[in-house]
Order: structure tokens, then C-alpha cells, then sequence
């Protein structure tokens, strides 16, 4: 695990009287890149499953697959949860986040399958050629000339 060479000088550099504070600003950093991460899968999925894939999914999928580099890159541990444990927080990896046990010891699991199929629906839409437009035919594209005019097909 490559991360532990960076956390333990810096907890070490943290006064033991900030170790709290330190803590939960290391939880709410983690929360908030949690948070912004889960959104661009949510992002990928929605324009793969609404047949619409744009430069934003593009954008998207080339944030979340450095995260997961990262994270896999560091023996499927997030960079910040040795910092958080030096600083106090109990063992395990979900000790670094504001997120029920529960729901994030599945994390990797909803995340990696969400992120899979969001891949997979834009992958296919780009196949059929859909950039940009509907994939099914009887979704209409209104164009700013259809509103004028009043037309909606």
C-alpha cells in the first residue's frame, strides 16, 4: 500500500490536541469526493441509459476510472483511510467516510457494478451512432425551429 509512506508523516505532523478536528476534516473531505464520485456514475448511467451519450459521460468516466485506478493501485484501499486511522479513527476501511457501515462496506460493489453498466450503456450507445440523439425512434428531438412553428414531430 503505497498511501502509508505519504499519512504517517503527515499524522505525525498533527498536534494530538488537532487529532479530532484532523479526523473529521478527513471525513468530510473523503465524504464530499464520495459524494462528487457516486454523481458521475450517476451521471454515466443516465446518459447511457437514456441513449444519449455526451462529452460529459466522456469527462465522467475519465474521473471515476483515475479514482478506481487509484484506489486499486493501493491495494483496494482509499488513500485517505490510513491517514484517518493514524489519526485516531477505529480499523477498517469504512472508518474514513460519514456513511452507515452497512451501506459502505458495499460500496465497491454497487460502485464497480453502476460504473460497469454506465460504461456499457454509453459503450452501446456510441456503437449505434447515438451521439448526442435518442437511440429509440420515437423519441423526438424538438429543435428550436419545431417550437417556433409549433410542431412537435
Amino acid at each position: 500500500m503505497w498511501s502509508g509512506a505519504l499519512t504517517t508523516p503527515l499524522a505525525a505532523a498533527v498536534p494530538y490536541r488537532w487529532r479530532g478536528a484532523a479526523l473529521a476534516a478527513v471525513k468530510a473531505v473523503h465524504t464530499a469526493i464520495f459524494a462528487s464520485v457516486s454523481g458521475l456514475i450517476l451521471l454515466m448511467l443516465w446518459d447511457g441509459a437514456s441513449g444519449r451519450p455526451r462529452r460529459r459521460a466522456l469527462i465522467a468516466a475519465s474521473v471515476v476510472l483515475a479514482e478506481s485506478a487509484i484506489f486499486a493501485s493501493n491495494d483496494r484501499v482509499c488513500p485517505l483511510t490510513p491517514l484517518a486511522e493514524e489519526l485516531g479513527a477505529g480499523h477498517g476501511s469504512v472508518a474514513d467516510i460519514f456513511l452507515p457501515d452497512w451501506f459502505s462496506r458495499r460500496i465497491p460493489v454497487i460502485g464497480g457494478t453502476a460504473l460497469a453498466l454506465g460504461l456499457a450503456l454509453n459503450a452501446l450507445a456510441w456503437s449505434k451512432g447515438a451521439r448526442g440523439r435518442p437511440l429509440r425512434p420515437d423519441m423526438t428531438i424538438l429543435t428550436r425551429d419545431h417550437i417556433r412553428s409549433g410542431r412537435s414531430k
